[in-house]
Parts: structure tokens; C-alpha cells; sequence
């Protein structure tokens, strides 16, 4: 859910998760290709 773009915060809601925490640990996988889109988004910025 969170790949697709839904908001962290309103997934925590959605989800009745007392604490962000749960949410992300569930909702959210970093892999290599994630990793590097960041590093590019990143380098962008500088």
C-alpha cells in the first residue's frame, strides 16, 4: 500500500496502529532497485 503512494500516516489511521512504527515495519520494504531510485533522487538535489 505504501508503494502505491498512500500516505503513512492515514494507512496508520486506516489500520487502527497505535504507533508509525507498526505501520511501516508491515506496509514498507526497501529493496536494491528502491535504493538506488532514492540515491537518484538524492543526487538531484544536490
Amino acid at each position: 500500500m505504501a508503494k502505491a503512494g498512500m500516505n503513512p500516516k492515514a494507512l496508520q489511521y486506516l489500520m487502527g496502529h497505535s504507533d508509525i512504527g507498526v505501520t511501516l515495519n508491515v506496509y514498507t520494504h526497501l529493496g536494491l532497485i528502491d535504493a538506488k531510485e532514492e540515491m537518484n533522487r538524492i543526487a538531484k538535489l544536490a
